[in-house]
């Protein structure tokens, strides 16, 4: 499905969470993230990246604000980006969505790109439950 203006504004807000930096061990904010939750709220997170393999994707430090923020656990829209391009969520990022709440696999829009977005369940097509 082709973007809307409300989509475009939401690359924007993930874009602008995205604050590339070195630390010690890893790297900070290389990818942004923002989702709309089901009842219109706005949360935005970034990733964190430790060369010991531990860290955080920026959809799931989204999806702990939002947890953390609210008492949502539905999302309408999210998008994940990193200055260059919007890229589609990790498996562990949709597993986490579908997890979450079994509603997210239907009502869930991922933005995947600069024009188009789709459902959860086109990203994560066969369900385990």
């Amino acid at each position: 499905m082709e973007l809307t203006k409300e989509d475009k504004k939401l690359i924007n807000k993930a874009k602008s969470m995205v604050d590339k930096r070195k630390i010690y061990d890893g790297e900070l904010s290389a990818v942004g993230c923002a989702l709309i939750s089901k009842s219109g709220k706005l949360f935005t997170g970034a990733n964190w990246d430790l060369w010991c393999g531990v860290g955080f994707c920026a959809e799931s430090s989204a999806i702990s604000n939002m947890i953390s923020h609210s008492r949502d656990i539905e999302i309408e829209t999210i998008v994940a980006c990193s200055k260059e391009r919007v890229m589609p969520p990790c498996g562990r990022c949709r597993e986490v969505m579908a997890l979450l709440d079994k509603r997210n696999l239907e009502n869930t829009w991922i933005i995947v790109s600069d024009t188009k977005k789709v459902k959860l369940k086109e990203l994560l097509p066969y369900d385990w439950r």
